[in-house]
């Protein structure tokens, strides 16, 4: 199924990030670039690599995941982490978009839907892509800063489960926007929560578990397509 048109513009568009908009893990696409530099060790992307198998079940303990990355990189200044996310964006991240979802978030928001990306990594780590697609905000999971280096989780719960819906609903309630009129895009079950508040959702190449649940809702599910990245295409194509 192709990316759904709206009869009535949604009040806001909470979009997800990792498996929504591209196929890939940002963060996970971003550690990597760290340990190539050197600025990180190995045994990150090893603990991420078996935490993004327990995201893939709705089990996975994102705070504590947090903490530990926070941990490897809290002598780094946030001016490198950021500039080092730019690059993130530009090598890995744009070339994974899923196709058609950056003409769709363009109709979305010329018909006067705002877009907010809703996600569990950073400020730091997404807010190219939010540049990149008109986001109007960025809801991620809050950070303390001392010295100009992260330090750790602030207040709040992470952005993850049903913390992307506490951030969420506190967004719009602060900004008298009303959830049963926005639309929420999502792919994994941790983010049913969100799904289930908002007046639409859409589902994006969800698991067994949230394609039951999308079918029983009547949300909408898109299947899309993943861009081509180091693969030629066969004849025909």
């Amino acid at each position: 199924m192709t990316w759904p048109n709206f009869d009535e513009p949604p009040s806001v568009a909470f979009l997800d990030v990792d498996g929504t908009l591209l196929a890939e893990t940002t963060s996970y696409l971003y550690a990597k670039l760290l340990r190539r530099r050197g600025m990180i060790d190995q045994s990150i992307l090893l603990r991420a690599a078996l935490h993004g198998f327990r995201h893939k079940f709705g089990r996975l303990d994102y705070g504590r995941l947090l903490e530990y990355g926070f941990r490897l990189i809290r002598d780094i200044p946030l001016v490198e982490l950021e500039r080092a996310a730019y690059e993130n964006f530009k090598d890995h991240v744009r070339p994974r978009l899923y196709e058609g979802v950056v003409d769709h978030l363009n109709r979305l928001r010329a018909g006067g839907t705002p877009l907010v990306l809703v996600s569990s990594s950073p400020a730091a780590v997404i807010s190219p892509l939010g540049i990149y697609l008109g986001c109007s905000d960025l809801i991620t999971t809050p950070i303390r800063v001392e010295d100009g280096r992260i330090a750790g989780l602030g207040p709040g719960p992470p952005c993850y489960g049903e913390g992307k819906l506490y951030w969420a609903s506190r967004w719009a309630e602060e900004r008298g926007i009303a959830m049963d009129a926005a639309v929420a895009y999502a792919d994994n079950w941790s983010d049913r929560a969100l799904l289930e508040r908002v007046g639409r959702a859409v589902v994006v190449g969800p698991g067994r578990r949230l394609r039951k649940l999308a079918m029983l809702r009547g949300w909408t599910i898109v299947t899309p397509r993943s861009p081509r990245i180091g693969r030629r295409a066969s004849p025909g194509e």
